[in-house]
């Protein structure tokens, strides 16, 4: 073989190896090109998913700080439910001629109830300032020694001596809340200032202030009082425990209904009431 041919063969194959090289390297870039087309396109596709889970995150974080914080709605409400209205309750036992703590009798009461209701209207006659007024706390009539028990769970937060020379127990959520569960006109308070007491525990008894009671009775009143100026009084019915509510609204209301018929008046109460033991709705000054 002459080498000049040698030579030919030793360009062509020269040739062919730089042409196969090239396309490997063009193909190369290509793939390269598309990959990064590809990694370009697969971001900008995470973009939108990740901007909503941020956005979302903000909603859940707004949505918490909205459940977290107060509202004026809540403020206004007293943070504490009634698990007991202060005395005992129950359906009227004609052989022992009592509902519970209350015992009926036919001595003249002074309002011929011995269960006056939040916002009954007191006359002007007997209404300390000689102007009629709604009584801002509902009012029971019972014997002397009867036990007064605390509306709810909570702490003693003062036991002021009153004008008629007994006491008022008045339980709060704190120290600092500004809401007062009242049972006022009692005497020998078995609890002081700063005690823990449960719903139902013996704080002390009926008072024998009133003079307009039968020998032998007393009285108590409970409330709820929101502080202010003026302060007010809400009707502690319209508060009652779920685990309570139903049973206290039952045996009320046959009370009532016993209570009528036993002094032979059905026009005292009005069973119909849907909040048995409010007469009125608002709250009440004082």
């Amino acid at each position: 073989m002459s080498k000049s041919y040698i030579a030919i063969i030793i360009v062509v194959v020269l040739l062919a190896g730089a042409a196969l090289a090239y396309e490997l390297t063009r193909k190369g870039n290509t793939q390269k090109d598309s990959s990064t087309t590809a990694t370009q396109s697969s971001d900008t596709a995470q973009s939108p998913a990740t901007a909503s889970t941020v956005t979302e995150s903000k909603k859940q974080a707004a949505t918490g700080t909205a459940q977290n914080a107060p509202t004026s709605s809540n403020q206004d409400e007293p943070p504490l439910l009634l698990k007991s209205i202060g005395v005992n309750l129950d359906y009227y036992d004609p052989a022992t001629n009592k509902a519970g703590d209350f015992l009926f009798t036919k001595e003249k009461l002074q309002f011929d109830r011995l269960f006056m209701g939040y916002g009954f209207v007191i006359p002007a006659d007997v209404a300390q300032g000689g102007n009629a007024k709604s009584n801002p706390q509902p009012t029971f009539i019972l014997p002397l020694g009867t036990k007064v028990l605390a509306l709810v769970d909570g702490v003693v937060a003062d036991i002021p001596t009153l004008y008629s020379n007994d006491f008022s127990v008045m339980v709060a959520s704190s120290a600092n809340s500004q809401w007062r569960y009242e049972t006022e006109h009692v005497i020998n308070p078995v609890v002081k200032k700063g005690d823990t007491v449960k719903a139902g525990q013996v704080v002390a008894e009926v008072s024998d202030y009133d003079k307009g009671s039968p020998a032998g009775y007393g009285i108590v009143e409970i409330g709820i009082l929101k502080g202010g100026n003026p302060p007010q009084h809400i009707c502690p019915f319209t508060y009652l425990d779920p685990t309570v509510k139903d049973d206290v609204f039952k045996k009320m209301t046959a009370f009532f209904k016993a209570w009528e018929g036993y002094i032979s008046d059905p026009s005292l109460y009005d069973e119909s009431n849907a909040t048995p033991g409010c007469l009125a709705t608002d709250p009440i000054n004082g």
